[in-house]
């Protein structure tokens, strides 16, 4: 429960950020830059991995971020009231870093609170791919209802509220059990985990796979309001584009519930990295919003499938004692790519919204042929 609040406010905040954005009649590359204020933070994933390794009890750490995400996402309104680019952009990239936590902090709990059999693990994984499925969800719909109702301000100053609750709920956590400090491996830092990478063949490809997919994922709600427009609707009705990804984000997370995913890791993320390929390319030739909306929902759908596979490969190829570490690492390339690529399909606007999609296509492929065409597997 407490995932689902937290992320419902992450959920919908880059579609947030664009049409506060677009009332200052701001262009698309200031609202894409805008939007990799609020990701780019999350590069320093490795840092807040060993953070979160060497502390005792992570559920503070955490619960103090999503408390703080409320405070600093309210003072990137207020500045946007008063235009102040430099307190926007200080506040945007603290909010991203508490973000960090709340999305990949939450996940690098599971295995200490599920027990530690593979099925076990996998169903957890995919529960917590249902979290991120309601929060994208909820997420834009609040926004999307709200700014209809009332006004965009008013939208996201109750979507920016949600982390309040969680970091409340979070305390409530079990306690972590503590291993002995006698154990050495404990002291795993970045060279040890850099070399674990650079020694992988299966880690190096889970990062590139989950890089690339994270770029071009990311300019799916930099573009929602730019393609409603496109499509012959209100600005607001692109909120409800991102609203369709969530349900297809939250529809193949039941899925996963039901069937778990049981292949090997690699397998699976060439798999689902082609079934998202698809997808994108659905919603690129949408000819209208209804369209649109359903090439939305089946991106959501498959990124659904590709991320639990992305935490299998996470939690499966992780050194010993460093897991949070690694599951951050590759969280922090995930949404580093992903500012970039939120950043590309604002500049790219210029051009027109097709030309922003279609360079997604080209880099999602691209990646899939590098990861598992170009480079042979190591046994």
């Amino acid at each position: 429960m407490s995932a689902i609040i937290a992320r419902t406010a992450t959920g919908g905040a880059i579609v947030a950020i664009v049409l506060l954005a677009r009332n200052l009649e701001l262009d698309g590359k200031a609202a894409g830059i805008l939007a990799a204020c609020l990701t780019l933070p999350h590069l320093l994933g490795p840092v807040y991995g060993r953070w979160l390794d060497g502390v005792s009890q992570p559920k503070y750490l955490i619960s103090a971020a999503a408390l703080s995400y409320t405070g600093f996402f309210l003072l990137a309104i207020f500045s946007f009231e008063k235009h102040l680019a430099w307190l926007l952009a200080f506040s945007l990239l603290l909010s991203g870093v508490c973000s960090s936590f709340i999305m990949g902090g939450l996940g690098t709990q599971l295995p200490s609170l599920v027990s530690a059999s593979n099925t076990s693990l996998r169903k957890a994984q995919s529960w917590d791919t249902i979290t991120y499925g309601v929060g994208h969800t909820l997420g834009p719909f609040i926004i999307a209802s709200l700014s209809a109702l009332f006004s965009t301000k008013v939208a996201v100053s109750v979507l920016v509220l949600t982390p309040m609750l969680a970091g409340m709920l979070i305390l409530t956590f079990p306690k972590k059990h503590v291993l002995p400090k006698s154990d050495a491996s404990l002291d795993i830092g970045f060279k040890s985990v850099f070399y674990a990478f650079k020694d992988s063949s299966a880690l190096v490809r889970t990062l590139v796979m989950t890089s690339g997919a994270a770029f071009s994922i990311a300019a799916l709600p930099v573009l929602a309001v730019y393609l409603s427009e496109h499509w012959q609707h209100a600005e607001h009705h692109g909120a409800y584009l991102v609203t369709a990804y969530g349900v297809g984000n939250l529809s193949g997370a039941l899925f996963l519930i039901f069937r778990p995913l049981s292949k090997e890791p690699l397998t699976l993320l060439k798999r689902s990295g082609s079934f998202l390929l698809v997808a994108l390319l659905v919603t690129t030739l949408s000819p209208s919003f209804v369209l649109g909306a359903a090439g939305y929902w089946l991106c959501g759908v498959a990124n659904a499938i590709f991320f639990t596979s992305s935490l299998a490969a996470r939690t499966e190829f992780a050194p010993a004692h460093s897991a949070a570490q690694t599951y951050m690492w590759v969280a922090a390339a995930k949404v580093g790519a992903g500012a970039i690529g939120a950043l590309v399909a604002g500049t790219l606007l210029i051009q027109g919204v097709t030309v922003s999609l279609v360079t997604s296509c080209i880099t999602l492929a691209l990646i899939l042929i590098v990861c598992f065409a170009v480079f042979k597997v190591q046994k």
